[in-house]
């Protein structure tokens, strides 16, 4: 019988960087607010990517002690999924890390400060109004988020820096899907692979990267800033990637 909380390794996505060999089995996420191809399971970032423990006994430990926040809030649960752009925090080593692409589309966790732990780019997929003159959001991480009049502005597609707060979202700034920005390829054969967009199409955006010129579906166009990256979406020159 398929137990429902593991994987086999041989079929995880291609975006966990994590040996398939080794073992035959891998926990398998809780359905969560990121798909598969974009979250890991926190049992699987903090034992095999971190490798701050060893098994996943330890990993229960760590958690249940509230070692561990995912946008600030606290994560008990092994099979929590954190995803695409989430930060991960573990402030009694005073650790921070952000989940980016890196080269081949694989998640990563990067370095960042605890500053930028507290904030947080999300890409809006769908916007709807509500009763009251207010628009309603969807991100790509599943949040509903409620905006007033200036929410009006906001187009699927566009991204924005939010807050996280323990009583609920602040919108910081709103960065537009327009020429100039800087956006982040989030599928295809170039997924992670970040550069500034020059033209719109239709459904077709096209980015000038550090190594070529990039023509992608609108919807793979993850803004990450007006011009530049708003947060920290690639490793220093002085720390590696994870």
């Amino acid at each position: 019988m398929t137990n429902r909380k593991q994987l086999k390794r041989l079929v995880v996505p291609t975006s966990w960087h994590v040996g398939k060999k080794k073992h035959k089995f891998i926990t398998r996420p809780r359905p969560g607010m990121h798909s598969l191809s974009e979250g890991m399971p926190i049992s699987i970032i903090i034992r095999d990517i971190l490798k701050y423990a060893k098994t996943s006994r330890e990993v229960k430990t760590i958690l249940r002690e509230k070692r561990v926040l995912v946008d600030v809030k606290r994560v008990k649960d092994p099979r929590f999924i954190a995803g695409l752009m989430d930060s991960i925090s573990f402030p009694d080593i005073n650790t921070y890390f952000r989940i980016t692409l890196g080269p081949h589309g694989r998640l990563r966790l990067i370095d960042i400060k605890k500053e930028e732990a507290l904030l947080k780019l999300c890409r809006i997929k769908g916007k709807h109004a509500t009763k009251g003159g207010r628009i309603q959001l969807s991100t790509h991480d599943g949040r509903c988020i409620t905006a007033t009049a200036e929410g009006t502005s906001y187009k699927t597609g566009d991204s924005l820096l939010l807050e996280p707060e323990k009583a609920g979202i602040s919108i910081k700034e709103h960065f537009a899907l327009k020429p100039g920005a800087s956006a982040l390829v989030t599928g295809g054969k170039n997924k992670g692979a970040i550069g500034n967009i020059t033209r719109i199409e239709g459904v077709v955006v096209t980015l000038k990267s550090k190594k070529e010129e990039i023509t992608i579906p609108r919807r793979y166009a993850f803004v990450l800033g007006n011009e530049m990256p708003a947060l920290r979406v690639e490793p220093s020159a002085s720390s590696a990637s994870h």
